[in-house]
This record gives structure tokens, C-alpha cells and sequence, in this order.
């Protein structure tokens, strides 16, 4: 045999240990695995395995304590019945049961719990126990008095409030909330059946069928009117226009469900639209404030009856039914709506008594008088008052940040908003809709401050509607 051939056959044979060597290696594994598999699924009894032991330990879970309770987005009054809803639970899957306490009191052993509180502060306690573990939850409950001024009679058909679905301003991204489902529920009993009010004016900008929704909801709810207004802050005329006749779609399956709804297709909009000079509500209010106001507001005189004249076209070629509107009360004095037209079920104008601007209470009662005319329910769509002193002077006529150096107080709106309803009784006009229900500033127009009632949410809960 040459070397070479040697060589080969060398390097085969190794080859051919190596191959053998890695097979039986597989084989044995093999082997090895069918018979421990075999062994202890038991297919081989004669056969034992030696192992080793594994305690798997079971874990007990604490149970989890939790509730609910509603009213939640307003503090509860002394004669509100409160409703605390169990929402604790086991990852275990164990029976819990439940003990209920105020104040330390032990009160009841049911899943849920509703009760009237005294006024003040309390105390609530949930207990949860799966008969091992216990787990307690508590919440400090704020009870307000139910009423604090005498009822009074309220000559009016409609009482209502304004009401914000969303935030039609950036400018105001920290003043409008934006309510949640519930949120929006609960303010919306609040509304019916403890500020005693029949009619809403529902608000909107940017979330049109968020206004849609709240609109279901007010008719679910037996409001009496509710006005549908989309407020379109900063476009332009023809954008307005446009916007006004396509969101018409969307109120007219409403409209149709209900006579109760209208649809309400603006807001002030020399103000509101882009036909006075300023990118934000406060520029344009300053503009029609400041040392050109006469040359501003002689844009909005030109350009609102040919702007009210191409809405009514839209609206009378998209919705079909009866409008209103939300009027500056300039707009109304100097003739700029066309109220006659048979489009119109209403006249509204935000009638707010402001003596900075002129708007005296008799100067409000004489508009509010003259525009009975057209024969048409007159309505006060907006009007209020903020709760810092002095704040009844200016009324709306707000710049941004006005109240930031005024002192709180609650007793100027509650005294505004007592002096304009007796205003609206001697005016002997239909409706009035109050600005607004809520807002995150402090001295704000909104009737309760986070949480809490203020004074003139009591002072408009107390004019009590008479037919």
C-alpha cells in the first residue's frame, strides 16, 4: 500500500469512528429519553427511575378592596341618597364578604351600600375578606346643605344651562373641561332633577357627535328643549358656512326623533368667526374693545346679513326644520339677525347685564322688550357671572386672566345670577339659559367650583320654574 493510499485510508476510518461515535451518541439519548418516558407514564412498571421531588406551592392571594360611589362628580347634598358600589375582588376566586363603615360606625354587611350623609365631611370605609386576609378601602365623602337661599318663582318657560361637550377654544384649553361617559351622565341628573332645569344648550366645537351623543342623552333624560349649538372658533365666514350645513346632517335624525331638539347653528359670530381682526377669542374681544372697535364692528355690520343669508340657504337646504341662534346683544340691537324669517322658532341673544360696556339692567329689559316684535319666543342664551368682587361690572366682557389679582368671592355671582332672574320675571320672557355649568377656572362663570357647589349654583336652584 503507497503512503498515499495509506493516508486515505487513515482518514476514512476515521471518519468513519467519528460518524459511528456521534450516531450512537444520538441513539443512546434516544434510548435514554423513551426510557425514562416510558418509565414514568408507567408503559414500563418493572422499571424505576430514580428523581427528584418538586412541592409546587399554591399561592393565597390577598383580596383587593374597592367602591364606587355616585354622586360622584358633585358632592352629594344631606338629602341625596349616596350610592357606594363594591368593586373589590379575589385573584384567588374566594367568597368575599363585605362590611360597610362611616365615621368608624359599622353600617351594613351587604355587597353595596346607599345611605343619606349628614352635612360635613365623612369618612367611609369598605372591608373585604376572603376568611383569611382582610383589606380595607376608605374615601372621604363631602356633604353639602340642599338648599341655602328661600325658593323663589321663576316666570319663565325654559331654565336651562349652557353646557360644554368639549373645548371649542384652544385659548380656553384650561377652563372647559371635556366630560367623560359618566361624568356627562351624572351632570346631566344633576341639571334635571336638582337645579330643577327643563332645557340644556349644548356646546361643542371640535367633537362634533360628542354633541350628538349629549344631545341622546339630554332627550333620555326628558329635557324640554335642547339646543344643539356648534361654535366654530376662528374660521372663517365661508368655512362657518360650510361647516353649519354639513353638521346640519347630523342634527336632523335627532331633530326627527325628538321636538324637542332645535338646532342652534351659531354663537355670537361677530365675535367667534374671523371677521373682526384677532387669532383668539380675547384678540378679536379686544379688537371690538379697543381704539378701532368702531371700524371693526362696521365689518361685522356688512358682513353678517349676507353670512345669515347664505346659513339660512344651507340650513333650509340640509336640515328642513326651524333654527335659532345665540346673538351678541349689539347684533340683535342693531338689526344685523334677520329674526322674521319664518326659519327662526326663536329669538336668542346673550343678554348679559354689563354696565362696563353699557348694558345696564334697564338697558337689557328694553332689548329684551323690543325684540318681542317678531312675535317669537325671546330667549336669554347666555349670560352669568364670575366669583371674584367686582365681576357683575364687567360681566362677559372678560380679557384673559381679568380675575387673577381679584379677590374669591361667591356671593357676587350668587347675587348676579339672583338680580337676573328677577329681571327675567319682570322681562316675562320664555327662556333663559345660565353660562355655564362648569369650568376649571376658580373664579370662573361655572355654578360649582371642582367639585363643590358654589353659591350660585343654590341661588339658581332656588327660582323654581312656575307656569
Amino acid at each position: 500500500m503507497s503512503q498515499r493510499d495509506f493516508a486515505m485510508s487513515e482518514m476514512n476510518r476515521r471518519r468513519f469512528l467519528k460518524y459511528l461515535g456521534a450516531g450512537a451518541t444520538l441513539v443512546g439519548v434516544a434510548a435514554s429519553g423513551y426510557y425514562i418516558y416510558n418509565a414514568r407514564l408507567g408503559r414500563n412498571p418493572g422499571v424505576t427511575i430514580p428523581t427528584t421531588a418538586h412541592t409546587s406551592t399554591i399561592v393565597d392571594y390577598p383580596p383587593y378592596a374597592d367602591f364606587k360611589w355616585k354622586p360622584h362628580y358633585l358632592n352629594p347634598t344631606d338629602q341625596q341618597i349616596v350610592q357606594f358600589m363594591n368593586t373589590s375582588y379575589d385573584l384567588g376566586g374566594d367568597p368575599l364578604t363585605s362590611t360597610w363603615l362611616v365615621d368608624n360606625k359599622e353600617m351594613s354587611h351587604e355587597h353595596d351600600y346607599s345611605t343619606k350623609l349628614p352635612v360635613g365631611e365623612h369618612v367611609v370605609d369598605l372591608q373585604v375578606s376572603d376568611g383569611k386576609q382582610t383589606r380595607v378601602n376608605s374615601a372621604t365623602i363631602t356633604v353639602e346643605p340642599d338648599q341655602i337661599y328661600q325658593t323663589k318663582p321663576f316666570h319663565i318657560t325654559y331654565k336651562g344651562v349652557n353646557y360644554f361637550t368639549d373645548n371649542v377654544a384652544p385659548e380656553w384649553a384650561v377652563g372647559v373641561p371635556t366630560p367623560t361617559d359618566d361624568a356627562m351622565d351624572e351632570q346631566l341628573d344633576t341639571l334635571r332633577h336638582e337645579l330643577g332645569c327643563n332645557a340644556i344648550c349644548v356646546n361643542g366645537g371640535i367633537l362634533e357627535d360628542r354633541m350628538i351623543e349629549c344631545g341622546q342623552l339630554a332627550v333620555e333624560k326628558g329635557f324640554e328643549r335642547i339646543y344643539i349649538l356648534p361654535r366654530y372658533m376662528g374660521a372663517s365666514v365661508e368655512e362657518t358656512v360650510d361647516k353649519i350645513g354639513k353638521f346640519a346632517q347630523k342634527v336632523k335624525p335627532l331633530r326627527e326623533a325628538s321636538d324637542a331638539v332645535v338646532y342652534c347653528v351659531g354663537h355670537e359670530f361677530g365675535l367667534e368667526t374671523s371677521i373682526v381682526k384677532g387669532n383668539t377669542w380675547f384678540e378679536r374681544l379686544a379688537s371690538l374693545n379697543g381704539s378701532h372697535a368702531q371700524q371693526e364692528w362696521n365689518k361685522v355690520r356688512r358682513i353678517l346679513p349676507k353670512m345669515f343669508k347664505d346659513i339660512i340657504a344651507t340650513c333650509k337646504a340640509n336640515y328642513g326644520y326651524e333654527i335659532a341662534y345665540a346673538s351678541i346683544a349689539s347684533e340683535s340691537a342693531d338689526g344685523l339677525v334677520p329674526w322674521a324669517d319664518h326659519i327662526f322658532e326663536s329669538v336668542g341673544v346673550d343678554a348679559y347685564v354689563q354696565p362696563v360696556t353699557g348694558w345696564t339692567e334697564d338697558w337689557i329689559y328694553r332689548l329684551l322688550q323690543s325684540l318681542k316684535r317678531f312675535g317669537k319666543p325671546v330667549h336669554s342664551m347666555e349670560t352669568g357671572c364670575m366669583t371674584y368682587s367686582g365681576a357683575a361690572h364687567n360681566g362677559g366682557d372678560q380679557q384673559l386672566n381679568v380675575w387673577a389679582d381679584r379677590p374669591y368671592d361667591e356671593d357676587e355671582q350668587a347675587n348676579y345670577i339672583g338680580r337676573y332672574c328677577e329681571l327675567l320675571n319682570r322681562a316675562r320672557i320664555e327662556g333663559y339659559f345660565y353660562t355655564e355649568y362648569n369650568d376649571n377656572f376658580d373664579k370662573g362663570y361655572g355654578l360649582y367650583n371642582g367639585n363643590r357647589r358654589k353659591k350660585g349654583f343654590y341661588m339658581y336652584k332656588s327660582y323654581q320654574r312656575v307656569s
